[in-house]
């Protein structure tokens, strides 16, 4: 997993990753969306619509995850089945994923298919036909699956809980899974679709193509996609607070390690020096096999069997920075307090001038990995610049790591611990701590 994480839902794991030469942006608007085209000699496009339809904006909970789930499901024009034998007829691959505050859907296709495929996408924001059989034969099934395989992993379903107690449940701590308590209906998720799904709150993202060529594409294929409103929400509202529970696997055993999860409330204001920060904690080897040499990496080291790392979520206006600390059960505790202790130090005294060089070269390599890496990754990383009105450019970003500086990582670390904390404890629930016993 990344050092930093928006929570995403994916329908398909894999990620296709370019070739040929580097990548440069051409960014503009079109009949009101906004578009960046990659530049790239591949000859594997990718094409993403990315939506303001994540949990975020939804009007009830689970209704934005069964969106997700009926794309590439019918339209007025394809059955699911037509869908499925001319993305295998074309050698294409059709995905859905989701994050806190975004739908996207991504078709990846050997260049020359373009028209097709673009269409294809318009129809499924434009046209798709939510039918009730589909809902209940295919759709909720999905849900419940979808649930069932994130409950079960650690990372996910602590992350989840971590955001939803940090925000309760609503906003960007509103839960990528539908609650099977809270049924989902299908006319709400109707009524969500013809709001959400309209050019007023989408964004495209394309690999592999000209500017000129998606402009075209917008120009023929998006037209019948409704105009609308750009959705909004309130301001997040940071709370805090502590979640804990017992986790399981699939078999009803317990898992070899528990997992703490400690927080404090991040966001874009000071997203740079978080970004610094996160890296100059670190906890993440960059050699395989090995230990890395970053404080979090020591304590990993120290305490027999664990691994602790920093981590940094970021949505809009908001985001949670924190501390993942996973050990067998007994030593969460002790690994966890040597975790909060490295936070400290940076909090009582400025790094050194090659601990701040090592953090800042290693924030750019991850800002730079998810723009400009992975084709899905950096796709969900523009399309949200775009949505949010932000810089869509990785030089940009990167200007803005090269200029923190070392009193700026003290003042942030210690401005984190003097705020309210959010923890998530999954395991032996007796030995796990509390944010008190640390802080």
């Amino acid at each position: 997993m990344s050092r930093s994480s928006t929570g995403v839902l994916r329908c398909v794991p894999s990620q296709l990753r370019a070739v040929g030469a580097p990548r440069s942006f051409s960014t503009s608007s079109l009949a009101s969306i906004p578009f960046v085209a990659l530049h790239e000699t591949a000859p594997v496009v990718s094409f993403t619509v990315a939506a303001r339809a994540g949990p975020r904006y939804e009007p009830s909970e689970g209704v934005a995850h069964a969106l997700k789930n009926f794309a590439f499901k019918s339209t007025e024009s394809r059955s699911s089945l037509r869908i499925v034998r001319e993305a295998e007829l074309n050698g294409g691959a059709l995905s859905a994923a989701m994050n806190k505050e975004h739908l996207l859907l991504t078709a990846d296709f050997l260049k020359g298919d373009e028209a097709q495929f673009a269409e294809l996408l318009a129809e499924v924001i434009a046209s798709s036909k939510y039918n009730k059989y589909e809902f209940k034969e295919d759709v909720l099934p999905s849900l419940a699956e979808d649930l069932q395989q994130a409950s079960q992993d650690p990372v996910v379903f602590g992350l989840e809980t971590l955001q939803a107690t940090a925000y309760r449940y609503s906003g960007v701590g509103s839960t990528l899974y539908a609650n099977p308590a809270v049924p989902v209906k299908l006319d709400d998720v109707k009524s969500f679709a013809s709001k959400a799904l309209t050019r007023s709150n989408l964004a495209i993202v394309s690999s592999g193509l000209s500017q000129k060529d998606v402009e075209t594409l917008i120009r023929e294929k998006f037209a019948n996609v409704p105009g609308g409103e750009a959705l909004s929400t309130p301001a997040a509202k940071y709370y805090g607070g502590d979640f804990r529970a017992p986790i399981v696997d699939a078999h009803g055993h317990p898992l070899p390690q528990d997992h703490f999860f400690l927080a404090f409330e991040g966001g874009e204001q000071n997203s740079s020096q978080l970004a610094v920060l996160e890296a100059l904690l670190g906890g993440e080897s960059s050699v395989k096999w090995s230990h890395g040499l970053t404080p979090l990496a020591r304590v990993s080291q120290q305490v027999e069997g664990s691994k602790v790392r920093a981590f940094n979520t970021v949505s809009q206006k908001t985001g949670l920075f924190g501390l993942h600390i996973a050990a067998p059960q007994g030593k969460v505790t002790d690994a966890a307090k040597s975790a909060v202790q490295a936070l400290q130090r940076i909090a009582s005294g400025s790094p050194s001038s090659e601990e701040l060089s090592r953090a800042v070269v290693n924030a750019k390599f991850e800002e730079a990995q998810r723009r400009d890496g992975a084709r899905h990754l950096a796709h969900e990383s523009v399309a949200a610049a775009l949505l949010n009105g932000k810089s869509t450019s990785t030089e940009d970003k990167l200007a803005e790591l090269d200029s923190v500086k070392a009193n700026e990582l003290s003042s942030v670390a210690e401005s984190l611990l003097k705020s309210k904390p959010t923890t998530s404890a999954l395991g032996a629930l007796k030995e796990l701590p509390y944010a008190e016993e640390l802080l």
